[in-house]
């Protein structure tokens, strides 16, 4: 009797896997619910591939978006400097570094003194 339970709870256990993940969607994170990525594309996306210089046989809509991204970031302030930012770690001046430095110091040397002051008050059993 023992193995018809085990047969029956096996039987039970995949009947609940097939009612949980039967009717389960199919993800379409890029594209969209039902989105085909190679599905020809519109009137205005083929413009778009001519203004951008994208060939018609890779004219796609995530082509332009990418192309659309580059000419976005070239428009910035900052555009696509090798240099970076312009934006300083710490600081604009050498004075203001020196200053942050020692803030950044005096803290952390506090929280170690309270540390240390705590720790020798301490009697060890």
């Amino acid at each position: 009797m023992d193995a018809k339970r085990k047969q029956i709870a096996l039987l039970a256990a995949a009947g609940l896997f097939l009612a949980i993940a039967g009717p389960a969607q199919q993800a379409h994170a890029q594209y969209g619910v039902g989105g085909n990525p190679t599905t020809a594309p519109s009137e205005e996306q083929l413009q778009k591939c001519d203004e951008y210089s994208i060939p018609r046989a890779q004219c796609t809509e995530n082509a332009i978006l990418a192309i659309e991204r580059v000419k976005s970031a070239e428009k910035t302030q900052y555009g696509n400097d090798p240099e970076g930012s312009g934006t300083s770690l710490l600081a604009t001046q050498a004075g203001q570094t020196w200053v942050f430095l020692g803030v950044l110091g005096a803290i952390f040397g506090g929280v170690a003194a309270a540390f240390f002051v705590r720790g020798k008050g301490t009697r060890t059993p």
